[in-house]
């Protein structure tokens, strides 16, 4: 009998945000699966590293390479990795920050072992954005309101994203945040704009406008911001 494969989100760094499905599931999978591409997803194994015990641990490396084909390879050889346990009739849990949905590295595996004709459930996981809305006290949206998430390392024009209406996302920040916040600030939204560092893990920092996160910055891959189109 065939293995299945688990994506897992592990929430935003909080471990008592850890779902109680999600430790069910880890419980059960007898190999666990941690992605190897930098603190992200060191993270995501140490909220879960007190379910491990007497568990195989299995390292899939990802590449961050520009190359797209460079990309695909890691993919298809962590993808074929876990494919050896699932042949074996091991259930494997593949744990990832957040939400799998949402800018996870695991969905490229999900999608080559099902083509191939494996089972594979996704357990979702509490998100950054959402932790960071309910740290604020605010809606993401309420009513009508639509909202759009936007990675701030996105390859094409930011700018013209941003001239929907609606609230918004930015997320995945990294080195482009501070080009983004100056958009935002130009397009009148300093003081709409709420940005969270480390939601949920320690060393949480809010800010309640962008010249607020300007006095003491904490950019990175860690901090997002939520855009309110109205006060």
């Amino acid at each position: 009998m065939r293995g299945k494969l688990y994506g897992i989100g592990t929430g935003p760094g909080d471990p008592e945000l850890l779902t109680i499905k999600a430790v069910k599931t880890i419980e059960k999978c007898g190999v666990i699966a941690v992605p190897k591409t930098g603190k992200v997803e060191k993270t995501a194994f140490s909220i879960v590293e007190k379910y491990l015990d007497g568990k195989e641990l299995l390292e899939c490396t990802f590449s961050m390479d520009k190359d797209i084909a460079t990309r695909k390879t890691a993919r298809q050889i962590a993808a074929e990795d876990i494919i050896q346990y699932l042949e074996r009739g091991k259930d494997v849990g593949f744990v990832t920050l957040g939400d799998p949905t949402t800018y996870s590295t695991y969905m490229y595996v999900h999608e080559i072992v099902v083509g191939i004709g494996f089972d594979a459930e996704i357990i979702p996981g509490i998100t950054s954005y959402t932790a960071a809305a309910a740290a604020f006290g605010i809606a993401l949206c309420e009513g009508g309101e639509p909202l759009m998430i936007i990675p701030a390392r996105h390859d094409g024009d930011i700018d013209a994203l941003l001239n929907y209406n609606g609230n918004k996302v930015i997320m995945k920040s990294g080195e482009n945040l501070g080009h983004v916040l100056e958009l935002l600030k130009k397009r009148g939204y300093g003081s709409r704009t709420k940005i969270a560092s480390r939601v949920s893990m320690d060393n949480e920092r809010l800010y309640t406008s962008i010249d607020d996160f300007y006095k003491s910055p904490a950019p990175g891959y860690f901090t997002l911001a939520i855009v309110k189109e109205t006060e």
